[in-house]
């Protein structure tokens, strides 16, 4: 390596760098290769010092450039240093000038493999006997080792998965990749279940432990991987989930449930027994009204025609007790359960219109011994064209030689449910 020391016309392509400076940094994308002519250089690997070059003739960054990587180590100065510089794309031409370095490289080379062929023989043997599978991969996690409990455990033998990627090992890609990037992040992972692909297609869980193998300059030579089966230790933790989520919740439920029970049920009784007046009230009113509504149109002189009929009607709204029972309408049927008169407080126009229609398609829900029904139909006015259900309450009119209409309460719902909570399901449940 001396010789090329000594040829002058490489003195053009010698630099100069001073103490300290970087000759290339981890990480770059560079090629070029270096001879060290004299000084000192020192390699980094994530800024720690690995080892140091001093030997005149040295080749440096020549990995970069025939593997056509990345730079996997940092070079710096110790003091200043003297090198020749060979461009990437001058590598050729300067290795076929001087020959005397091929065999350098290829002596290089060749005692990593070897070494290499020593360690994988030697690591065979010995995980062979481990207990726990054992799995080595290559820089790119091709499996290049596979014990005889990864065998056991994984459910595939050495023949089927040499070569592989590790990838189809395990269950969910995602996982997988989230893993890779936890091992990147860190350089090694004390413990990580996951769920992995078995032949006999049931859930199995590895708790995995890795370390990154490095070479003598500290470049990623491979992975290697130390499992263990846990998918008892998992199947329970899924029962104690099921267990905490649900059992013991409802436990505590039921639990906290009685508790308010006990301490809640005075103030809800008083509360059913409050609801319960009030719906009486609403009941009484309505009989009352219905009967005394009855008796005022039974009076009615015959020569009274409709509008006296319509000023009856019209009176009942004149007391503001109409409205705090949720009545917002007042309905005549004659015996055919066509409309004689109607008054609606606000809406004259819908009140006429009404007239003369019938209210033989709608069903008169109730006892039929009853003479108090409850009805459910659509009503259309200007704020609803398209029709709004709207919940009646009839009362049948007699006279002494039989029935003589209906007399219907158009009801608020809304005031109902707000002053006596009333809902139109509570209608039919009413005994008036």
């Amino acid at each position: 390596m001396l010789d090329i020391l000594e040829r002058p016309e490489l003195e053009k392509c010698s630099i100069d760098i001073p103490a300290g400076e970087p000759l290339f940094l981890e990480g770059d994308d560079s090629r070029d290769m270096y001879v060290l002519v004299s000084g000192r250089l020192q390699v980094l690997k994530d800024d720690k010092p690995l080892f140091e070059i001093s030997t005149p003739g040295s080749l440096v960054g020549e990995m970069s450039y025939l593997l056509e990587s990345r730079r996997t180590a940092t070079v710096k100065t110790l003091d200043d240093v003297r090198v020749i510089q060979v461009p990437g794309d001058k590598v050729e031409e300067f290795l076929a000038e001087f020959p005397s370095l091929a065999p350098q490289i290829t002596r290089g080379l060749a005692h990593r493999l070897k070494e290499t062929t020593k360690v994988m023989h030697g690591f065979r043997e010995f995980c062979d006997q481990l207990p726990d599978a054992v799995v080595m991969t290559d820089r790119d996690r091709n499996i290049l080792a596979w014990n005889r409990a990864a065998e056991k455990l994984h459910g595939r033998t050495w023949e089927q998965m040499k070569g592989q990627p590790l990838a189809e090992v395990y269950h969910d890609p995602k996982e997988y990749q989230q893993f890779i990037e936890d091992i990147r992040a860190g350089n090694s992972l004390r413990e990580k279940v996951l769920a992995i692909k078995h032949p006999d297609e049931d859930e199995h869980y590895v708790s995995t432990s890795t370390t990154i193998l490095y070479d003598a300059h500290h470049n990623v030579e491979g992975y290697l991987f130390l499992g263990r089966d846990v998918t008892g230790i998992k199947n329970l933790e899924k029962k104690y989930i099921r267990i905490r989520n649900w059992v013991i919740p409802a436990l505590v439920g039921s639990g906290l449930l009685l508790v308010a029970l006990f301490f809640s049920l005075p103030s809800f009784s008083k509360g059913v027994r409050i609801l319960d007046q009030r719906k009486e009230s609403f009941r009484a009113r309505i009989v009352e009204d219905s009967q005394a509504m009855a008796s005022t149109l039974a009076s009615l002189p015959a020569e009274g025609g409709p509008d006296a009929v319509q000023q009856v009607l019209r009176e009942y709204f004149m007391d503001s007790t109409a409205e705090m029972n949720g009545i917002n309408g007042l309905i005549l049927l004659d015996q055919e359960k066509k409309v004689r008169a109607a008054y609606l407080p606000g809406s004259e126009g819908t009140s006429a219109a009404i007239i003369g229609t019938s209210y033989s398609g709608i069903p008169f829900k109730g006892d039929e011994e009853s003479r108090y029904r409850h009805l459910s139909l659509f009503r259309t006015d200007k704020e609803n064209p398209m029709g709004m259900k709207g919940e009646e309450l009839a009362y049948e009119l007699r006279q002494p030689d039989g029935p003589a209409g209906w007399l219907l309460f158009q009801l608020d719902m809304e005031q109902l449910n707000r002053e006596f909570g009333i809902g139109a399901k509570m209608l039919d449940k009413i005994q008036f």
